[in-house]
């Protein structure tokens, strides 16, 4: 991702807008905010592109590489919520969907 939240921060700088009245724009909590804009989480895209429309900047193309990007960050962020054991059921349904693609639809059971 090309550093949004730092496109975010300086947008916020120039409005003299805080923390606190972006989280009251957006109805979610200032700590969210903050933690967005520090890089330690994501928003989904649909939250990025209201900041965004909120601080009257373009965060993300549409199709654009940076969508992607955005969506690559968001998926990494929800596998690093999940517990051991969801990790390893999810790793496990996506090896045996890899398995069975290269196999073939001749080569599967039922």
């Amino acid at each position: 991702m090309s550093d949004w939240n730092e496109r975010v921060r300086d947008a916020m700088k120039r409005r003299g807008m805080t923390n606190l009245q972006l989280a009251t724009e957006l109805g979610v909590n200032q700590t969210t905010v903050g933690r967005w804009l520090s890089g330690r989480s994501t928003p989904g895209v649909v939250t990025i592109h209201h900041i965004g429309s909120i601080l009257g900047i373009k965060l993300l193309e549409a199709n654009s590489a940076e969508s992607g990007d955005v969506q690559e960050t968001e998926l990494l962020a929800a596998f690093r919520r999940m517990t051991a054991a969801e990790r390893t059921l999810l790793l496990h349904c996506l090896r045996d969907r890899e398995h069975r693609f290269h196999k073939g639809p001749e080569d599967t059971d039922g």
